[in-house]
């Protein structure tokens, strides 16, 4: 099971209008290109709901998300009934590695940065492919490793370790390994669109935002407080200069269920 981790949802928020911004919406809009208003949407992974309360909100259509944290839930519903879209969503924990849904569920199923978390991304892919109706489609935004684990030298495996520590995911596969398995568990018409480019300048503003910050996560960090942990200040960090080194890629993989 993926590990149990979260941000306050204040925080969550902001990280997401900071980090993401105007790359945030953009990748939605080329999610959103996917979806129609009948389609029936899982987002696997949805965190405090940002996700599908967007495409509440701009598409019309119904979601459903889940994620293994009831706090997230409870937060995501709240904010769903705030921004006048609770009629068209719902929001449940589940493990994405096995989930209560039946066979043939969805029209679509989106992970945005979620199965990173994942303990068997390609359990959760069989998982996926098994709850989508045939002729549908998946698209996974998230990032890997951009050349082979094996290679990588000892600066860049230090890089690799403070991100995966402060994020609290599991290692990364490499963006090829990632889409054999696509492949294998029967995805067809695999098209990936590298977003690493779009992603660098405010990744670097970021990092030096973190590094402001870090002194002050160690004191709060001293006194308890998980809000700031250091470990995750560290890694925002260093998540520049895995991108901006070559060491990591950022983007979007779209998929058909045959």
């Amino acid at each position: 099971m993926a590990a149990i981790w979260y941000w306050h949802p204040y925080l969550h928020r902001v990280a997401t209008r900071l980090v993401h911004g105007r790359h945030y919406a953009a990748r939605l809009r080329r999610v959103a290109a996917l979806i129609g208003k009948d389609s029936s949407v899982l987002d696997l992974g949805c965190g405090y709901g940002t996700t599908a309360i967007w495409l509440a909100k701009n598409v019309g259509c119904r979601v459903v998300g889940i994620t293994i944290s009831k706090k997230q839930i409870s937060e995501a519903k709240k904010e769903a009934e705030k921004q006048g879209v609770g009629h068209l969503t719902d929001f449940l924990v589940m493990d994405f590695h096995k989930t209560n849904f039946s066979k043939n569920s969805f029209n679509v199923v989106i992970a945005i940065e979620s199965i990173c978390h994942a303990t068997n991304k390609s359990e959760v892919l069989k998982e996926i492919h098994r709850i989508l109706k045939p002729n549908s489609r998946l698209a996974i935004a998230d990032g890997y490793f951009a050349k082979s684990k094996s290679l990588l030298s000892p600066r860049e495996q230090e890089v690799a370790k403070i991100c995966f520590e402060g994020v609290r995911v599991p290692p990364l596969p490499e963006r090829q390994e990632f889409e054999g398995w696509l492949k294998e568990n029967g995805f067809t018409e695999i098209t990936w669109y590298d977003k690493t480019e779009s992603i660098l300048k405010i990744s670097k503003k970021i990092s030096g935002l973190a590094k402001m910050i870090l002194p002050i996560s160690k004191i709060l960090g001293f006194f308890g407080a998980r809000s700031l942990d250091a470990s995750h200040v560290k890694a925002f960090i260093n998540q520049y200069y895995a991108w901006r080194d070559g060491l990591g890629v950022y983007g979007i993989f779209c998929a058909r269920r045959p």
